[in-house]
């Protein structure tokens, strides 16, 4: 099944007895270090450094739903060394934040004149939309991608920069070279795709902090691709004002959790929670997941 909790796959095979063998011993460490990434829920929050993710990976089988939420869901998806069935996700608009490896991908209907053929790679964003069926072939080793499904067919607020009346959607491959040349060209935000439920942005901060900000109708989630930065997640807004529908924005935030971020890394804002990056005098570049309902 594809929603198949973490702490559910890693508990289920452990032996009940007290007296474990040397094996036994060895199957709860690793289910101990995948599962300190998670809280008590088994749901991914804060920050997810890179080295973590890795180590999720490991464990992961061939699905590990990693984050469920009404109107979205993280999957972390395996592929080894077998041609992969065709497939198509009709309830969700899925985007693959490839982690590792490479594949040769094909989209269409499955109909042989509707088949539409890429050699992806790590980095690479792929999107696959609700209509749209898909088949993998992974290369020697492991294919390794993250998936983002989002629920909702269409956004109810153009809530965000680049968000507009107009869709935007991107290709179905954003390779990963097209992305770096974004992040160290850019200034300023530049749109991805805006298309249905979903802004995706390279938000790129320039030697300068971000705003302090809580956004009330949208969870956010950062795939980290350029420089450092200084976060904080949660805790409470001072002097929070609404400066556009759903968006409050203040001069700080207290009581908050704070981690030291970077490339690799995977950053959880859900709506409601007050957050804040500064990157000091670095350029911090970053894919901005945003699926507001």
């Amino acid at each position: 099944m594809e929603k198949v909790h973490a702490w559910k796959r890693l508990t289920r095979d452990l032996p009940e007895q007290r007296v474990y063998t040397c094996a036994g011993r060895m199957r709860i460490l690793l289910a101990n270090l995948l599962l300190a990434c998670l809280p008590a829920s088994g749901q991914l929050r804060d920050v997810v450094k890179s080295a973590e993710v890795d180590k999720m990976f490991v464990h992961a089988g061939e699905s590990l739903e990693v984050l469920a939420k009404p109107n979205l869901a993280i999957v972390f998806r395996v592929n080894s060394e077998k041609t992969g069935a065709w497939q198509k996700h009709p309830d969700a608009d899925e985007f693959w934040f490839v982690r590792h490896g490479g594949a040769s991908i094909t989209l269409g209907t499955g109909e042989a004149g509707d088949q539409r053929h890429y050699k992806v790679m790590a980095g690479d964003v792929v999107n696959v939309p609700r209509t749209t069926a898909y088949q993998i072939i992974p290369n020697a080793g492991r294919f390794e991608y993250i998936a983002v499904r989002v629920f909702p067919k269409e956004r109810l607020l153009g809530i965000g920069i680049g968000a507009s009346g107009t869709p935007r959607p991107m290709a179905d491959v954003a390779p990963k070279a097209q992305i770096d040349a974004t992040f160290a060209s850019a200034v300023q935000n530049v749109t991805l795709h805006s298309a249905g439920a979903v802004l995706i942005n390279h938000v790129v901060y320039k030697g300068a902090p971000g705003p302090r900000e809580v956004h009330q109708t949208c969870d956010d989630l950062y795939f980290m691709r350029m420089g450092t930065a200084q976060a904080q997640l949660d805790g409470t807004l001072v002097a929070g004002k609404e400066d556009s529908p759903g968006e409050i924005r203040g001069t700080g935030v207290t009581g908050s959790r704070k981690f030291t971020i970077g490339p690799g890394d995977i950053v959880v804002v859900p709506r409601n929670t007050a957050h804040f990056m500064d990157p000091g005098s670095n350029k911090l570049g970053y894919l901005l997941v945003k699926v507001c309902d």
